[in-house]
């Protein structure tokens, strides 16, 4: 933990003196700091606590990018992921990415390192939530966070709004190329009110084969009415999952999520609502479903208030953000946000 810390100091240090000797060159630092107070109810008993990143993830990151001439730059990024009820970080200094690359003002950008996913970003591009508060989509959709020992590939836009990207995160395992394989491609597009993305994810288990809950193909859509219309935006989301059911043994599982939900935006005003249904076609009694609300209010552009509940009804096999199997699921938080 010392060491992180420390190692942390000094690059903070490193990016504010960077910023300011080069002249073609920048470095940013930047985070979020969420903390607030929670209350579960899941089956086994009540319990309330204070905790971090309930709108988002508490953060610190430091992105950067050069001139290089000809239109092109040489960027990258370090994030961490910070626990502000009790200022520990994660178990790897930058969990959350840790990238460098190159970008073209008609090439689109190509990174390498430790990417979020792109079932991941693409996501929360869609979801009404934007990830956060009791009603983010991948606290059912199992959405991959992170991929590490990749290289992705995004494009900038083209014909009116369109948008490619793929990812493909290396195996490193020695006589097998397979093993561990991650491949996603994903397609966009965004112009005006309306917002559209699909999305392929594959990711191989440690003997080649297709991993648990290994692929994914997810579609999103949102459509924004504007104030025209009371600052009404709509949000839909459909995700496949299929996969095998262990290393061992190969039978194939499937599962089908989806998520309907509308945000409405009225100055410093936000409220939220999403309906998130997922069923399980290959085990019995293992469907579950989510309401859930969420509201927040800016106080300025970089700190607002927040609170959102969910309700979470399980079938006697399912367990989603319950303690046993079977058990619903009632939950509440609310609390504060800074963004630097």
């Amino acid at each position: 933990m010392k060491k992180s810390i420390l190692a942390l100091a000094v690059l903070t240090t490193f990016a504010v003196t960077s910023g300011a000797a080069l002249a073609q060159s920048s470095v940013t630092v930047y985070g979020i700091v969420d903390v607030g107070a929670a209350y579960k109810n899941a089956g086994a008993g009540t319990v309330t606590s204070l905790d971090s990143g309930l709108n988002s993830t508490s953060r610190f990151g430091l992105k950067g990018t050069e001139d290089l001439g000809g239109g092109w730059k040489a960027n990258f990024n370090l994030e961490a992921g910070i626990k502000a009820d009790t200022g520990a970080n994660d178990t790897a200094l930058f969990a959350r990415g840790a990238w460098v690359g190159l970008s073209g003002a008609d090439f689109g950008s190509v990174n390498l390192g430790r990417h979020k996913s792109l079932t991941y970003i693409y996501g929360a591009a869609i979801d009404p939530f934007m990830d956060g508060l009791l009603g983010k989509t991948d606290l059912m959709f199992k959405i991959n966070h992170v991929r590490d020992n990749s290289i992705t590939y995004t494009s900038n836009k083209f014909g009116g709004g369109m948008s490619v990207a793929a990812q493909y995160g290396f195996g490193e395992k020695t006589g097998n190329a397979t093993a561990n394989r991650v491949t996603s491609f994903a397609l966009a597009y965004a112009n005006g009110p309306l917002m559209a993305n699909i999305v392929f994810d594959q990711a191989k288990d440690a003997n080649g084969n297709t991993a648990v809950g290994g692929e994914k193909l997810m579609a999103g859509v949102s459509y924004d009415f504007g104030k025209d219309f009371y600052g009404v935006k709509l949000h839909g989301m459909f995700q496949e999952i299929k996969g095998t059911t262990s290393l061992t043994v190969l039978k194939e599982t499937k599962e089908e999520q989806y998520m309907l939900g509308a945000s409405i935006k009225d100055g410093a005003n936000t409220w939220i609502l999403s309906y998130t249904d997922a069923n399980v076609k290959t085990s019995v009694n293992a469907n579950s479903s989510r309401v859930a609300l969420g509201y927040t209010y800016d106080l300025s552009k970089r700190t607002n208030l927040y609170a959102s509940m969910a309700r979470v009804e399980n079938e006697k096999a399912a367990k989603t953000l319950a303690d046993v199997a079977g058990a619903n699921a009632r939950l509440f938080n609310a609390g504060v946000r800074h963004k630097f």
